[in-house]
């Protein structure tokens, strides 16, 4: 899926005074990478505009020392003549303080996401949008290097982080000979890959023993597993909220396709499904969520919702298999 190109959005870029990257709400490294991968980008090669990082990281991946501005510090002035750019949001209402772009603070919209379209996309005056990219911040980087922008190595160290944590380390299916392309650009630039390498992979001894219990303890139905990180889980193991969405632990093990996590969150229930074949994101959208055809994600109320997920997947791998065997 495809809309607009990466030629109209610089042409945006350049036509506004004031520039205001925004990311979507339950930051992560993609959409963190994407904003200050782009934002900083700016700034290097159009000094003179003013270019803003809107949201709040909630703490995610803070070795990589990101800075937000705060926008109730933001003089009104910068509002004037200026653009807001959406990064790895499909859905208006994941946008983190989307309420300014809402409201109509801005001069003009654009978005650059990774995700399936959604019905709402009347706030963009332009998208660029492609389902083909691994990550938002792959698109960033292709945006660079197709543009000859200049970047340093921070530039290409947060772009990088993003790809390689949305591309699930460069395993997941969507990662493409453009993104290994993309990379040798940021690589370039003599950022410490192997020390980001590191931070990612590190791990405290409560995630070990999370990681021991979940996979001595998740359930099977066909060929579906799954796992609820109640709440009292997370208190038992400190967990953080992004240290409890590992749901690829569970990733690949077996003859499964399908594997879920249930991750109970203020009230209500994160669902973050994956697969190695079957087509999830119509599991999600059925429940009010959406994603990308083998990751999806979901927020149901209700824990009797979590046998209709787990039994409409397992009847997804039936069909999915049914399928295959018929084309053999």
């Amino acid at each position: 899926m495809k809309k607009g190109n990466y030629k109209n959005i610089e042409k945006q870029i350049e036509k506004y005074e004031n520039i205001f990257v925004f990311h979507h709400i339950r930051p992560d490294g993609d959409c963190l990478g994407a904003q200050h991968g782009l934002a900083l980008a700016i700034r290097k090669r159009f000094p003179k505009k003013n270019t803003f990082l809107i949201g709040d990281t909630e703490g995610a991946l803070n070795f990589m020392n990101f800075y937000i501005d705060d926008e109730s510090k933001i003089d009104k002035k910068y509002f004037e003549n200026s653009l807001a750019i959406v990064v790895d949001t499909a859905d208006i209402k994941r946008i983190q303080k989307g309420d300014l772009i809402t409201s109509g603070k801005f001069s003009a919209a654009i978005k650059i996401d990774h995700h399936p379209l959604t019905n709402n996309e009347e706030i963009y005056t332009h998208s660029w949008v492609d389902t083909s990219f691994v990550a938002a911040s792959e698109m960033i980087g292709y945006f660079l290097m197709s543009n000859k922008w200049e970047i340093d190595a921070e530039i290409a160290q947060y772009v990088y982080l993003g790809i390689l944590t949305d591309s699930g380390r460069f395993l997941f299916a969507s990662t493409s000979a453009r993104t290994f392309k993309v990379a040798a650009f940021l690589m370039k630039t003599g950022f410490d890959f192997a020390k980001l390498n590191w931070y990612l992979a590190k791990k405290s001894q409560e995630e070990i023993d999370f990681t021991a219990h979940v996979l001595s303890n998740y359930k099977k139905e066909g060929k579906v597993i799954w796992f609820h990180v109640t709440k009292r889980i997370q208190d038992k193991f400190k967990l953080k909220e992004e240290q409890a969405v590992g749901v690829n632990m569970l990733a690949n093990i077996g003859d499964n396709r399908i594997w879920i996590f249930f991750i109970d969150t203020d009230g209500m229930i994160r669902v973050r499904i994956r697969s190695n074949g079957p087509i999830v994101n119509q599991i999600a959208v059925e429940h009010g969520g959406g994603g990308h055809a083998l990751a999806a994600g979901i927020t149901i109320q209700k824990r009797s919702q979590i046998k209709q997920i787990v039994d409409r997947s397992v009847l997804l791998v039936k069909e999915f298999e049914e399928n295959e065997n018929r084309k053999q």
